[in-house]
């Protein structure tokens, strides 16, 4: 079984690899599609990276406020702790707006760079299970 350390650690391996994922989407967007392309990729792949960064972190705030509570019949949660948790969506919206709008970049690249999340997921639990020797 795992605990919160191995969560803690898995997620973190999960934030490096949005960030390596992004740099090869990049240089693959340059390579193949130029400078423009490129720069949406970069973007889009560090609003990802703050995107999972933020909601990690929303997240732990909401377990420890939980485990603070344990043995209440309700849990309170602040309506600033829920703000700041889906406030985040309302954020990545606003830059990615700006983002396709004022800077006008290829959407096509800035959705590819925001949808980094997905293979470093992959690599997160594909690199913890192979440290586990459970494949």
């Amino acid at each position: 079984m795992t605990n919160e350390t191995d969560h803690g650690a898995i997620e973190r391996h999960i934030e490096v690899f949005i960030a390596l994922v992004g740099l090869a989407m990049t240089v693959g967007a340059a390579l193949g599609w130029g400078k423009r392309a490129a720069e949406g990729t970069a973007i889009g792949a560090s609003v990802c990276w703050l995107n999972f960064r933020w909601l990690r972190q929303g997240a732990d705030g909401v377990i420890k406020l939980g485990l603070a509570q344990t043995g209440a019949a309700n849990v309170h949660v602040p309506r600033k702790t829920h703000a700041k948790f889906m406030g985040r969506l309302g954020l990545v919206l606003v830059v990615v707006y700006a983002i396709l709008v004022w800077l006008r970049l290829p959407s096509v690249a800035v959705v590819c760079g925001l949808t980094a999340v997905f293979p470093a997921i992959l690599l997160g639990v594909g690199t913890e299970a192979l440290r586990r020797r459970q494949i």
